[in-house]
């Protein structure tokens, strides 16, 4: 074997050595800033689940004062009415709030983007559908919930005093909710994407956001 040749194989070694040094560097590079980012992402979804955690017991209380409410007026046919309300959207706080947390618990923060991608997609489902359901019942439930403090604190039956206010009440409530549904609907046409994204957007709230803007900082890195 010439000396060029014995050279040149040399020379393809060492090169071959770097190519695996420079692989190992970006690997563990790689590695470094998915654990950073998977740091913050955890960081930014912690007031969420704060959040939910106080929605959940703000919904265990509800559930509680509706069924006592329910059960000490059960020979009244509106006020057994208003009680079950308010019970049932107790639950219904309980049951988003969970479903939230959970999203957020089976998180891999460590997982390749595109199983991020997908957590993160359901977490946002989750905590939209969730916030609308609960947020949108009170164009009716506020009628309820103010007949049941004045009830249990004064004394007061606002139904019977003031039935016209239920009437009234109920049809704006009823309008709300129609209004409300058709922007929704009308707001997530294909050939409005801005305007849906900026609906998505506001629903979803800051810490989806953030989690999911450190995840494309990942993904752009993970391009490079």
């Amino acid at each position: 074997m010439s000396a060029a040749t014995m050279e040149l194989d040399e020379l393809k070694q060492a090169w071959q050595a770097l190519g695996d040094k420079l692989d190992r560097q970006h690997r563990m590079e790689r590695l470094r800033l998915r654990e950073e980012r998977g740091r913050r992402m955890r960081s930014g979804l912690r007031p969420l689940v704060w959040g939910q955690a106080l929605q959940m017991a703000a919904g265990v209380l509800l559930t509680i004062w509706g069924a006592a409410f329910w059960s000490a007026h059960a020979h009244s046919a509106h006020l057994l009415a208003f009680g079950l309300a308010l019970h049932l959207y107790g639950i219904a706080l309980v049951v988003c709030g969970a479903w939230v947390q959970s999203c957020v618990a089976v998180i891999d923060y460590t997982a390749p983007v595109l199983a991020l991608q997908r957590r993160l997609a359901a977490l946002r489902r989750a905590y939209v559908r969730g916030g609308l359901a609960v947020g949108l019942a009170w164009w009716l439930l506020w009628m309820p919930a103010l007949a049941a403090i004045l009830m249990s604190l004064f004394g007061v039956d606002l139904y019977r005093n003031a039935p016209s206010m239920f009437v009234y009440g109920g049809a704006v409530g009823v309008a709300g909710l129609l209004a409300s549904a058709w922007f929704l609907r009308w707001s997530r046409d294909p050939a409005r994407p801005r305007l849906r994204r900026a609906v998505d957007d506001g629903v979803a709230g800051a810490s989806v956001r953030r989690a999911e803007a450190v995840l494309e900082e990942i993904e752009r890195f993970e391009q490079e």
